[in-house]
């Protein structure tokens, strides 16, 4: 499935530039392309990326703010395999990425039965077995549950924590944004007892497009299957709301191997969709005066 007009990567969205704003870069915009800058000890760092289409007047616009601003290193992640050539003869090279160079998008234009059908015959199960486990899965607005919970699983993992990252994106979309929280049975509402949450999804979205930003399970939400589950009600979720796709925001790429990357990937094959690759990333230094 081809990104066209209609689609606008979250990345070159306004919201995406508050939390980026957040995290200590600067925006500017060219030919409705976002761009990020940010001071690192003594020198300038420009990134863009996935712009729709890259031309020859948006690159030399670009190159412009980098003279402009003195920037050293100039970062461009494009949407397209057409815009490599016009970057390699502007004399950029190719890098690692900075965000996901592969990926798998769901058309969540189709009916819940036709999704699950495209689904693997595990994954299928799986999401039986959640609801059989009595798994019960809750829309909420509390990041600060979110954030501990992921973070307490990150360490576990032996990964660094995100609270700033993780906070500065809920709240740079806010309505364009959904937690959602598993649990083993649901919230009782009439006694103060709280419910022990063992998986959770932060979902964001652009325009038409449902990302799958960052989610975490407990050992015993894993044995539950409290994550297959929490990824069809995010699907669910993504239709009703109306975007056409949902974006699991990234998988394990042969071109850019992070091989902590292979385990989860095999677990997002099983909800079907397609395969989209990225060029990668492309940089360019240049002497900042």
């Amino acid at each position: 499935m081809k990104l066209n007009n209609k689609f606008v990567d979250i990345r070159q969205t306004l919201n995406y530039s508050k939390y980026m704003r957040s995290l200590g870069w600067y925006t500017k915009k060219v030919e409705d392309v976002y761009i990020y800058l940010r001071k690192i000890l003594l020198v300038k760092v420009m990134k863009i990326q996935r712009p729709k289409k890259l031309s020859q007047e948006c690159i030399k616009l670009i190159e412009s703010v980098a003279k402009k601003e003195k920037v050293l290193q100039i970062i461009i992640e494009p949407s397209e395999l057409s815009d490599v050539p016009i970057l390699i003869k502007h004399g950029y090279k190719q890098t690692h990425p900075f965000v996901p160079s592969k990926t798998i998008e769901i058309d969540v234009k189709k009916s819940e039965q036709e999704l699950l059908k495209e689904m693997s015959q595990k994954t299928r199960y799986n999401i039986k077995i959640a609801i059989r486990n009595g798994v019960k899965v809750e829309n909420s607005k509390n990041i600060k549950d979110f954030v501990s919970f992921w973070n307490k699983c990150s360490i576990e993992r032996k990964n660094f924590p995100q609270t700033r990252e993780i906070n500065a994106l809920y709240n740079s979309f806010r309505k364009n944004a959904t937690i959602l929280f598993a649990y083993q049975n649901s919230i009782n509402k009439t006694t103060d007892e709280k419910a022990k949450i063992i998986a959770a999804v932060l979902l964001i979205y652009s325009k038409n497009i449902s990302y799958y930003m960052y989610a975490a399970s407990s050992k015993e939400g894993k044995k539950l299957f409290a994550p297959t589950l929490l990824v069809w009600e995010a699907i669910k979720i993504s239709k009703k709301r109306g975007c056409q796709l949902f974006d699991f925001e990234g998988i394990y790429d042969e071109r850019f191997p992070l091989p902590s990357w292979r385990g989860f990937t095999k677990f997002k094959l099983g909800f079907g969709g397609k395969i989209k690759e990225y060029p990668g990333a492309f940089t360019k230094w240049r002497i900042p005066i």
